[in-house]
């Protein structure tokens, strides 16, 4: 039996971060994309210096999950962000959370999910909004689960490919 443990990130696991949020992006996405462009993405969006910088801004905590002590997946929330639509007077984004294919079904998105969902109310926020790919059929069951309900969308670009992202809420009141 697996065992796991959630822990705050620090600037020190920037390289962690953008290790897992580069395998988990190229895990969902790899298959609907350009290498190119997933490529450009990626170096963008999940380099270590981008990391650091994101996890040294008190706005933007993360959490670490570790499976049998090795990362297997993480939360990354933006606290005072939100995109049209999103309802309440104080949100909080649940920018990313990501776990490994290899660790899917072990309870360990829930785990992830009841996490993040502490730390916005914890800070004080009123809503958790996220945004999620239209066509990711097994995240949109997952956050319907987890009470998130359409609210707007936005366009999500990956290099030179545009997709459309839904924007889905809840209420932690």
């Amino acid at each position: 039996m697996s065992t796991a443990h959630i822990r705050p990130a620090t600037v020190a696991d920037a390289g962690i971060l953008a290790d897992l949020g580069a395998r988990t992006f190229r895990e969902t996405f790899a298959a609907i994309c350009s290498p190119e462009d997933l490529a450009c993405y990626v170096a963008g969006a999940y380099g270590e210096a981008v990391q650091a910088a994101e996890l040294a801004d008190p706005d933007r905590p993360g959490l670490v999950l570790e499976v049998d002590g090795l990362p297997a997946g993480f939360v990354q929330m933006r606290f005072g962000h939100r995109e049209p639509g999103v309802p309440g007077s104080r949100p909080a984004e649940l920018q990313r959370i990501y776990v490994l294919r290899a660790h899917h079904r072990g309870g360990w998105g829930t785990a992830l999910m009841a996490a993040g969902t502490g730390l916005a109310r914890a800070w004080g926020a009123d809503v958790l909004w996220l945004g999620v790919w239209e066509h990711n059929d097994r995240a949109l069951a997952f956050y319907a689960r987890h009470g998130f309900r359409e609210v707007g969308e936005h366009i999500f670009r990956i290099g030179g490919q545009v997709d459309r992202d839904l924007i889905l809420a809840k209420g932690l009141a």
